[in-house]
């Protein structure tokens, strides 16, 4: 079934809408007693993502919801700032670490900051992205880096087989159910989105459910001069 342009971009506005409303109301109360754990394979690539940040480098945790991964950046001795458009998740991270600078600012909407940054993670958060912001989100998180600034971000793999979508205007790899919204993205797209954005992936695991990417930021290639001729 065809959807109007206009009907997919009004059903992809209220899902976003919908997921900052449960966010804010119902899960960031309970998030860290929830889901606050962290799972082996996150704290490595955490790890490895510090260890590649220049040191006392400023580091972007984009979609950082509680600030789960902020004690392990600051360990290391990194200036974190965060990024998250659910102010309920952000009041839950200020109360934690009051010293960390942070914002209400969705993925999409990056391209405002001033600053570039040392390093990124952008973790359990790229599956609420719709495939028609993945370009825009790819390119913002790269754009928001130095040139070859490395990056950690995560794609999440579903636990089983998905199912056809509920709603015509889905793809079949969108699920609705209890009001949020996901999105597995092809493997192939990932990897076209990320380098079209400028990124080289370093290095990348299967592991906890998740797509683990360490990536590098590649500096935009230099305009080729005119040849004259005659």
């Amino acid at each position: 079934m065809s959807v109007p342009p206009a009907d997919r971009r009004a059903f992809i506005a209220e899902r976003r809408a919908a997921s900052v409303h449960r966010f804010d109301t119902l899960h960031s109360p309970h998030y860290d007693e929830d889901w606050g754990e962290i799972s082996p394979s996150h704290a490595a690539f955490v790890a490895r993502l510090a260890g590649l940040v220049r040191p006392g480098g400023a580091v972007l945790d984009a979609a950082c919801g509680t600030g789960k991964y902020w004690p392990a950046l600051l360990a290391a001795g990194l200036r974190v700032t965060g990024v998250d458009q659910s102010a309920g998740m952000l009041a839950q991270a200020r109360r934690k670490h009051p010293e960390v600078p942070s914002r209400v600012l969705a993925l999409q909407d990056l391209a405002v900051l001033p600053d570039r940054f040392d390093g990124l993670l952008c973790v359990d958060a790229l599956e609420c992205v719709p495939p028609e912001d993945w370009p825009a989100v790819a390119a913002a998180l790269a754009g928001v880096l130095l040139p070859g600034a490395p990056a950690y971000v995560t794609v999440e793999l579903p636990a089983e087989p998905l199912s056809p979508p509920s709603d015509p205007r889905q793809l079949p790899e969108e699920d609705v159910a209890g009001g949020g919204y996901h999105y597995y993205p092809p493997e192939g797209s990932v990897r076209r989105w990320l380098a079209a954005a400028g990124f080289a992936i370093a290095d990348e695991a299967d592991a906890d459910f998740c797509w683990h990417l360490l990536l590098t930021s590649t500096p935009p290639a230099s305009p080729r001069p005119a040849t004259r001729r005659g």
